[in-house]
């Protein structure tokens, strides 16, 4: 037992720690952004806050997108499993279709808040800038979901290290271009805030086309990209109707953060500041996590397709005993290095004072944060999004969010009043989430 165990987390973690450097890839993208555009002359300030707002903006709505499309890999590798090379031809095929669709309706709705940027009170010179920046983000969104459709293919196969390969030279792609686009280097116009915005598209569109290559020359999946298949009219929407519900767990973990983020602002300005340093850690390790969790996923498919409920299990217990003792290590880290962490970020005394607090609530959640997510990732390997969905709405906005606020508002604990519930919240969902998914795999039909 103990053999098959370490046997398969070798294997997990095979599959998993490419996933988690292409995470850390994207994050990067984006943190070098703000890095980059911070040095833009006399309106490094203001072009931070306008990316902020932006991208902000384009997360909440593309986090359902980028889950929807990346349910498809379990898919894909729960078929490899049953030796249906027509099955993975016409999921391929669909998921593309849905990139597609989904790309237009993430660019469309984009289209709306930032069009209406000046009815949400902004700094005119923030919105001035965010506009036209924000149209090209919107669009980024098309190459983009191409580029996770087409990399479900690869992943379902296990091959998660040709996506990751992409995704790490596009993010030196992105920083170079910054470099020649924003401040004007080697001849290139000085286009600030425009700059980034085209530099994150072209790199995106890079991604795309680099992906497609990487797939499409690869002799192994050859035999799944024949063009006389044609789409099974059912797939699409199944697809959706997995993902759709899946991508939505995201959205409402993201929505109770954010409303997070709004009642500790109304403590003022060093409240909220240590809650976007804590965050900003907590958001990394949890990227990392989704790797594991993402892999987790795409081991249950194959099992599933195997008929091999001992197998799932297996790979469930693998799969949550490497994001527990991760996010353990990450735990103990955020409690006994706390004080350097939070110096990385600032050195004004209260906001430290604070962020101090946060950070050491943070790390207690972590371990239930990463199992919480894990959980999901187990779940959508046996295509099981709808009970879950309700599971995190009720968890992060029934228990999280009233008891933060009851502690914060009510009990004057401020910010870490709303942590203590946002760590409440997680827990809920850490719990109710392992116990969905062990009794679902005993209930499952294996025949």
């Amino acid at each position: 037992m103990l053999k098959s165990l370490i046997t398969e987390a070798k294997t997990m973690l095979q599959i998993g720690m490419p996933l988690v450097i292409g995470q850390l890839g994207m994050v990067a993208m984006g943190v070098a952004d703000v890095i980059q555009v911070g040095s833009i002359p006399n309106k490094g300030a203001v072009s931070v806050s306008a990316a902020g707002v932006v991208n902000t903006l384009f997360y909440s709505f593309a986090i359902i997108a980028i889950i929807a499309i990346a349910v498809v890999a379990p898919m894909i590798s729960k078929a490899q499993a049953e030796n249906d090379a027509t099955k993975i031809q016409n999921l391929y095929r669909a998921v593309l279709k849905i990139a597609f669709y989904l790309g237009i309706a993430t660019f469309l709705v984009n289209l709306i808040p930032i069009y209406f940027l000046d009815a949400f009170g902004q700094d005119p010179e923030v919105t001035a800038l965010a506009k036209p920046f924000g149209v090209l983000i919107a669009l980024s969104a098309i190459p983009t979901y191409y580029f996770l459709a087409i990399r479900q293919l690869s992943d379902g196969f296990s091959k998660t290290q040709l996506a990751m390969k992409v995704a790490v030279i596009a993010l030196f792609m992105n920083i170079g271009l910054n470099y020649l686009l924003i401040n004007g280097h080697w001849g290139f116009p000085a286009l600030g805030l425009l700059g980034s915005g085209f530099a994150t598209l072209f790199s995106r569109t890079f991604m795309m086309v680099a992906m497609w290559l990487v797939v499409h020359k690869n002799t192994e999946f050859k035999s799944f990209l024949k063009k006389n298949t044609e789409v099974k009219d059912n797939l699409v929407p199944y697809i959706l109707k997995i993902g759709l519900p899946a991508g939505l767990q995201g959205f409402f973990e993201i929505g109770v953060f954010a409303a997070a983020l709004i009642i500790v602002g109304w403590h003022g300005t060093y409240q909220q500041a240590a809650h976007l340093i804590a965050m900003s850690m907590c958001s990394v390790t949890y990227m990392m996590v989704t790797g594991i969790a993402s892999a987790s996923g795409i081991r249950v498919g194959h099992f599933w397709g195997l008929h091999d409920r001992a197998g799932i299990q297996m790979a469930g217990k693998v799969a949550l005993g490497l994001s527990g003792g991760f996010m353990f290590l990450v735990a103990t880290m955020f409690i006994v290095f706390t004080k350097w962490f939070v110096g990385l970020y600032t050195n004004d005394a209260n906001v430290i004072l604070v962020a101090i607090q946060l950070l050491i609530i943070g790390g207690l959640f972590q371990i239930s944060d990463g199992l919480q997510a894990t959980a999901l990732g187990l779940l959508r390997g046996v295509a099981d999004v709808n009970v879950p969905t309700f599971i995190t709405i009720f968890s992060y906005w029934i228990i999280g969010l009233p008891i933060g606020y009851i502690l914060g508002e009510v009990y004057d604990m401020n910010a870490a009043g709303v942590w203590i519930g946002l760590t409440a919240g997680l827990t809920a969902s850490a719990l109710l989430l392992n116990r969905r998914f062990y009794r679902l795999v005993k209930r499952m039909n294996m025949g």
